[in-house]
């Protein structure tokens, strides 16, 4: 099906909706330590303090978006903070982000970026809760009552050439001491692992692993996401329109993927554009996520062509180079599921009534 150029831009202004807004923060701060009296304290504090001004307010960088009425990806990110050993959980909502709860943590015995296996240290970096595990499959003794594993290494990890895997977040038994230093993993007590549990999505829902938390304010964060989301809109519709040499500036020389480099991947999408006559490609609002000069933003990708149909969620790993980002490598997996349907079809939805909002308001001043 094709789409007009207002509904396109419409398109790109819904895919920005982000985190202006109301901005709420957890008080007070959790404490840096542990001990077994501590095992007993609430799970978190609660206590939400809105801040009026909204644009005053700061954020972690590295949350740019989280779509927050989804049933797909989730609306919630666990940001780990090394330094304070903290795993803080941040909730996209319609009016903006704000931080749901904090805990205590325990990290990786050794300080450091984690680099090669056995090395004891958590690496740093934008991961994914991959699977859960609990009962008689799990040492209790050693990981408590539930675990989620991560997708450690990940694309920017194994092009780094960094080692290791294992890389859990899991908890540990009351009688053991939440300062006692794990072999790399991010580690809650009990009672935190089974409250976190809520929050989770397996695959989606995102733990981001830093030295210290790097905030920033909402309107800088808004800003960057804006850039992003239209420089992703930019990226579909020079694909659509077959456009090969904006499509291709949009990656890197340093591109891989499918075994094919930046030229090989040009070559590659010029045959196919010789072969179709029409192509038509609809993203759903995405998850972007920014660690230092690296980012990765997933969406669920309808692909049509007169010739070729095909319906996933595609991964695109993002480098900041000297004149913006540039796509360093992608990944694409078939969707079949009826939630990500829906999810796609919402994102278009939104596009719809908002165009034919906005011609009815033009309709209407036009009368007057």
């Amino acid at each position: 099906m094709k789409m007009n150029s207002k509904l396109l831009c419409v398109l790109a202004n819904i895919l920005t909706v982000s985190s202006v807004g109301v901005i709420a923060t957890v008080a007070p701060n959790v404490a840096k330590a542990d001990s077994k009296k501590t095992a007993a304290t609430p799970a978190a504090s609660h206590t939400e303090t809105p801040n009026g001004a909204g644009l005053d307010a700061e954020v972690p960088s590295a949350l740019m978006q989280l779509p927050p009425a989804s049933k797909y990806y989730s609306p919630y990110a666990f940001v780990v903070d090394k330094k304070e050993r903290t795993l803080n959980v941040w909730q996209q909502t319609g009016a903006g982000l704000k931080k749901v709860a904090a805990y205590p943590a325990d990290m990786g015995r050794t300080a450091g970026e984690k680099k090669s296996e056995g090395d004891h240290k958590t690496p740093e970096g934008i991961y994914f809760l991959q699977t859960r595990l609990e009962g008689p499959t799990l040492d209790f003794s050693l990981y408590g009552q539930r675990a989620f594993t991560t997708d450690y290494p990940n694309f920017f990890d194994r092009t780094e050439g960094k080692g290791g895997s294992g890389i859990w977040l899991h908890a540990v038994p009351d009688k053991v001491a939440l300062t006692r230093g794990s072999r790399g993993c991010v580690v809650v007590r009990n009672d935190i692992i089974a409250e976190l549990t809520q929050y989770v999505r397996l695959g989606r829902t995102p733990i981001l692993i830093q030295t210290a938390t790097q905030m920033a304010p909402v309107a800088e964060v808004t800003k960057t996401n804006a850039d992003l989301n239209a420089w992703l809109e930019s990226w579909r519709a020079s694909w659509e329109a077959k456009n090969i040499d904006g499509y291709i500036s949009a990656y890197s020389d340093d591109f891989k993927s499918m075994k094919m480099n930046r030229e090989q991947w040009k070559s590659f999408k010029e045959r196919l554009n010789s072969q179709y006559q029409q192509i038509t490609v609809r993203l759903s609002r995405p998850t972007i996520l920014i660690d230092r000069n690296r980012a990765i933003v997933r969406f669920l990708q309808e692909y049509t062509s007169d010739m070729h149909a095909d319906f996933g969620e595609k991964v695109l790993y993002l480098k900041k180079e000297k004149d913006g980002f540039r796509i360093v490598g992608e990944e694409w997996k078939k969707e079949t599921s009826q939630v990500a349907r829906e999810e796609i079809e919402a994102t278009q939805g939104a596009a719809t009534a908002t165009a034919n909002a906005d011609t009815g308001k033009a309709t209407h001043a036009q009368a007057n």
